[in-house]
């Protein structure tokens, strides 16, 4: 698909992005083999012992390596929609919102995965503060995904009060707490989501041709895209390893920054 104008120069922030981004992409190829290149730049669950801030700016670079249409897709639409974006604001102001919008959107996606979480952590905690059987087989009768995971038989168990068995099930809730907080995020979509927002704000009239056939306006564009996401955030399928709620992060800030910032009356920019 491509924008009503179909051959916008390449702006400079756009341009650099591009190559930073693909630079990335090639590191990870190279070294991820030989080096935690994930552990140290993807944006990982708030409550894994791996999580550290920066990852809320560098998990924006990073792409899946299992092929390449991730990061085509995302480098194709920064050219087609950011190009514009920068053509309007400029340089600084257009990377002040690529870099918010892919911070919000990090945020947002960590906060969604920590509330869906928060319920096994929880338990988990509790199990800890209270290491027996009996909560064991509770817990694992109300997640069953816990029973792949643990070594422990507990119908086994001779003495099931014995110090012993209440440090191997201390050690079960640490590893279960480790497979529950072991998600990571990468990809600039969340970023690319908020330009989106922000073009189908300010240029509601132009026309996107979907695979180069079906002509739509950039606003209906984007709110049946935005719908899409949601369903697919909503229905959250387990095989489906889309950040979705990551794209609908990053749509919520980039509307709100040029919301907020071209609202009538509104004489102050927020960026």
């Amino acid at each position: 698909m491509y924008s009503n104008r179909m051959f916008m120069p390449l702006t400079p922030v756009v341009k650099n992005l591009m190559i930073v981004t693909g630079l990335v992409f090639l590191a990870q190829l190279t070294f991820q083999s030989k080096f935690p290149v994930y552990d140290w730049f993807a944006m990982h669950h708030f409550l894994s012992k791996d999580f550290k801030p920066h990852q809320l700016l560098t998990y924006m670079f990073m792409h899946s390596t299992q092929g390449f249409g991730h990061i085509l897709f995302n480098m194709l639409a920064l050219f087609m929609f950011g190009t514009k974006l920068e053509m309007v604001w400029g340089a600084k102001r257009f990377l002040t919102f690529y870099l918010i919008c892919g911070i919000g959107a990090g945020v947002i996606s960590g906060l969604a995965t920590l509330i869906e979480t928060y319920p096994v952590i929880s338990d988990l905690n509790f199990l800890q503060d209270h290491p027996t059987i009996r909560n064991l087989n509770m817990l694992l009768n109300k997640y069953p995904w816990v029973n792949n995971l643990v070594q422990i038989n507990p119908n086994a168990v001779v003495d099931p009060n014995s110090v012993e068995v209440q440090k191997e099930i201390f050690s079960i809730a640490n590893h279960l707490k480790e497979a529950a907080t072991q998600s990571s995020t990468v990809g600039a979509s969340g970023a690319i989501f908020g330009i989106l927002a922000g073009v189908g704000y300010l240029f509601p009239n132009d026309i996107v041709n979907i695979y180069f056939v079906l002509p739509i306006k950039m606003k209906w564009f984007v709110v049946i895209y935005a719908g899409l996401e949601l369903y697919m955030a909503y229905r959250n399928d387990p095989n489906d390893q889309v950040a979705h709620v990551a794209h609908l992060g990053g749509a919520l800030v980039g509307f709100l920054i040029v919301y907020f910032s071209y609202r009538r009356g509104n004489r102050r920019r927020l960026f």
